[in-house]
């Protein structure tokens, strides 16, 4: 099962700001390794600034359900207001792995970086297939998506 969540940048908040944000969403009593997340701020943060995230979900596997996270910006952000609804389980609680995306370009020094600070978060190219997701996906179509964010 997959839930999403959007959240909310630039122009509405900074992306170290979002950052925070999705550090707090992700975490709560029992996180694991919550330094590596606040050690990875500033990678996240260029990453988000980007604008990565606005089409490739930064992923997070372990405890529950995948979590997907996306980030909304401009007009788009100042018109869907900011209210993120709380998940109802810890993700980092246990055994955990983000996946966040990355443009070619930047790509060898965000894993460097991340390797050094953050082994936890992986990145992987934002124009080319999602491993995480293919690693993820079950090849049955017996898996259950819930998109919180559907308008109809």
């Amino acid at each position: 099962m997959r839930i999403r969540r959007d959240l909310n940048s630039i122009p509405c908040q900074t992306a170290g700001e979002t950052w925070q944000q999705i550090v707090a969403l992700v975490t709560g009593p029992g996180s694991r390794d919550v330094q590596q997340l606040r050690s990875a701020s500033g990678v996240l943060a260029s990453i988000i600034t980007d604008e990565h995230p606005s089409s490739r979900a930064i992923m997070i596997e372990g405890v529950g359900p995948q979590l997907r996270i996306y980030c909304r910006y401009g007009m788009k952000a100042i018109e869907e207001g900011g209210k993120v609804d709380p998940l109802t389980w810890n993700p980092t609680a246990g055994d955990w792995r983000m996946h966040v995306p990355c443009d070619a370009e930047n790509i060898e020094w965000v894993k460097s970086s991340l390797a050094q600070t953050s082994p936890r978060i992986k990145v992987f190219d934002a124009v080319e297939a999602d491993r995480a997701e293919e690693d993820t996906v079950p090849t049955k179509s017996s898996g259950v998506v819930v998109d919180w964010n559907l308008r109809g």
